[in-house]
């Protein structure tokens, strides 16, 4: 008996070496007691769960075979093969896009406010928790038309690192590929990413599939004396030569009781001239209190009469607990569609927590 019981520990001890398994879960709660819009007369209420996540992550040989797993609403994932040192290849995806090229301007901008429904959703990313839609507003703009948000879908990918200061990503999508290896490949995905002391620069090109368009995105980040500085331009064409052009900054600055985040994008196309811009200082009281202050404006002028478009958003949020930890929230929102023809509030409180 005890060296079936000694046997055991070494077995374990051994796989434990062999393959080593992080694992880790997340549950963010939101309800909103109160809603409204100035179109409506009722004043209703939500709430859900904005997530229930598994996430799992392994290594074996030495690091030479991996993989990770998600579960959340439905299963993804990848597995990678690193032969040598200077080439990863891998199969699957992460929906929260890989690659992204966005700094303080994308999710960075609220971080887990987003996901728990206290922020708007992804404020012009994703989306979703209600306020400025995907079209920001009712208007066509987000920060992701001038920034490379990732590739979130499942493809092969080949992760080439010549020295250290270069990788080249290169990414076949063929699970939405369409049913010839050519459907992928004009929807390859493909990144050189430098990375220097003073900031990275990165050169992004995503195909859109229909053999003469795409788009390109050119990225800088890094340090500005105190502040945080991201910037970013694209140029969008399609096979009838139609064109989109962007450009963007993004600027952090903290300390230990105050912060501040801002960030605009614009885009010019043959009808429209875009522009979005948002601000969101906040207060520390402390490693457990923060309150923050979110206030956008966006706008449309058509290019060829002087017709426009203004809306706006409002949406402070208090946070109880730690930046990276589990975190109370309370908020209010207030925001314009359509020129503002539309009002609507709402008042999400969330509970959020990672382990």
């Amino acid at each position: 008996m005890k060296k079936l019981i000694v046997l055991s520990v070494v077995f374990a001890l051994v796989a434990t070496a062999a393959f080593a398994v992080d694992l880790s879960a997340s549950v963010f709660g939101r309800v909103t007691p109160v809603q409204g819009a100035s179109d409506a007369d009722d004043i209703t209420a939500g709430g859900g769960f904005e997530r229930i996540r598994f996430d799992g992550y392994g290594e074996v040989a030495e690091g030479a075979f991996g993989g990770w797993i998600r579960f959340d609403g439905g299963f993804s994932g990848y597995a990678f093969w690193k032969p040598i040192d200077q080439l990863k290849i891998v199969i699957g995806g992460n929906p929260d896009g890989m690659y992204g090229k966005e700094g303080i301007t994308g999710w960075m901008f609220n971080e887990n406010p987003y996901d728990m429904g206290a922020a708007f959703g992804g404020n012009n990313i994703w989306g979703w928790n209600g306020g400025p839609n995907d079209n920001s507003y009712g208007q066509s703009i987000k920060t992701r038309n001038v920034f490379f948000g990732g590739f979130g879908d499942n493809g092969l990918h080949l992760n080439i690192t010549p020295f250290d200061v270069l990788t080249v990503n290169l990414v076949l999508p063929f699970w939405g590929g369409g049913t010839e290896i050519v459907d992928a490949i004009l929807k390859v995905k493909a990144q050189v990413d430098l990375n220097f002391d003073f900031g990275n620069i990165a050169v992004t090109y995503d195909g859109n599939g229909d053999g003469a368009g795409g788009k390109i995105y050119a990225y800088y980040g890094g340090p500005i004396g105190p502040l945080g500085l991201d910037v970013g331009v694209s140029y969008g064409f399609d096979e009838d030569l139609n064109y989109s052009i962007g450009a963007g900054i993004g600027l952090k600055f903290a300390t230990d009781t105050f912060g501040i985040r801002f960030r605009a994008v614009t885009t010019i196309d043959i009808d429209y001239f875009r522009i979005l811009t948002e601000l969101n200082p906040y207060f520390a009281f402390g490693d457990k209190l923060a309150v923050f202050l979110n206030l956008g404006l966006c706008m449309t002028l058509d290019n060829w009469s002087s017709a426009s478009e203004l809306d706006f958003s409002v949406n402070p949020y208090l946070r109880i607990g730690e930046e990276w930890g589990a975190q109370f929230l309370v908020g209010f929102k207030l925001w314009s569609e359509g020129n503002i023809d539309v009002i609507k509030w709402g008042v999400p409180v969330c509970i959020g927590l990672s382990f």
